[in-house]
């Protein structure tokens, strides 16, 4: 019984989880906190409630998942109007964190879809 678990341990092996193999996986969980991370900065540090922190976060990855498969110049105008409306908004730091919530998660899709 003992050797069983010696063997497991023995396999897991932190070179062949940062692999190309796992490109995907480990880009959704950078995705995921970061996330996390925005989420707890615009709690604390803008004043921002907890329920439209995360609601604007699943909104930006949704926009992604609509907006996968449209040309590279558009997600440039949507990243624009992401910080325009921060703008006009008067919350342009959190706008910009949410701006790049969309990057990373155009670029998450990107990898997920061509692996």
């Amino acid at each position: 019984m003992e050797q069983n678990t010696k063997k497991s341990l023995k396999g897991l092996d932190v070179k062949t989880f940062f692999s190309k193999d796992n490109l995907p996986l480990l880009s959704l969980i950078f995705l995921a906190l970061f996330t996390l991370i925005v989420v707890i900065v615009s709690c604390v540090a803008l004043h921002i409630n907890v329920v439209v922190a995360c609601v604007m976060a699943v909104l930006e990855a949704g926009l992604a998942a609509c907006l996968n498969r449209i040309p590279l110049w558009i997600h440039g105008l949507v990243f624009i109007a992401q910080i325009v409306c921060g703008i006009i908004a008067s919350q342009v730091v959190f706008m910009v964190l949410m701006a790049f919530i969309y990057v990373f998660a155009i670029v998450f899709l990107f990898i997920w879809a061509n692996k």
